[in-house]
């Protein structure tokens, strides 16, 4: 079994050779399925997408403007808070570090953890056992290990690795995947 270094590098190159085609193709596919899927869940924390991950900003104006309670990840001394946030134009800055759109928790409010109906969850790579690699930071299994609601990775249908991932004791086996 390869590393995660190794698994990582090798999905973060297939994700970036992607084409605008294929990735705008993604888009479309994601916000159509997922709006359909997620309309039963009140509260839903999604992502931002940085770099090359899935865009989510479809989804997230239009969950923004219907229940106007999307919920985007802020990452503060490494951990993840989730704020509710009603206007994607207005209410979201750039993170300096991550250099990724996030709540500015100056105009946006801090969100009980218990009121979290599901979360969308980027990754590097997937498996057919709803396992996720993620940057090697993490910050979501620790913020994931604190809730007791649906996860749902979310990603490219490049990024499903035939072969099992590797899983250590802290990393959280999501709910379900949806590959675009």
């Amino acid at each position: 079994m390869k590393c995660k270094s190794d698994i990582r590098r090798l999905f973060i190159e297939k994700r970036r050779a992607l084409s605008l085609k294929r990735r705008e193709e993604a888009k479309a596919l994601a916000f159509k399925e997922l709006s359909e899927k997620l309309a039963k869940f009140p509260y839903v924390l999604s992502f931002a997408s940085k770099s090359d991950e899935i865009d989510l900003s479809p989804l997230n104006g239009q969950l923004s403007k219907e229940r106007s309670l999307l919920l985007l990840r802020l990452i503060s001394t490494s951990e993840l808070i989730p704020f509710v946030v009603s206007d994607i134009k207005t209410q979201l800055t750039v993170h300096p570090k991550w250099h990724v759109q996030e709540p500015n928790p100056d105009i946006c409010v801090k969100v009980p953890l218990d009121q979290v109906g599901c979360v969308l969850v980027p990754g590097v790579a997937f498996d057919a056992h709803f396992n996720r690699l993620g940057y090697g930071k993490g910050h979501y299994d620790r913020f994931l290990a604190k809730l007791s609601c649906p996860f749902f990775g979310v990603g490219f249908k490049e990024q499903l690795s035939v072969d099992p991932l590797p899983k250590e004791e802290h990393d959280i086996t999501l709910t379900n995947v949806f590959l675009y």
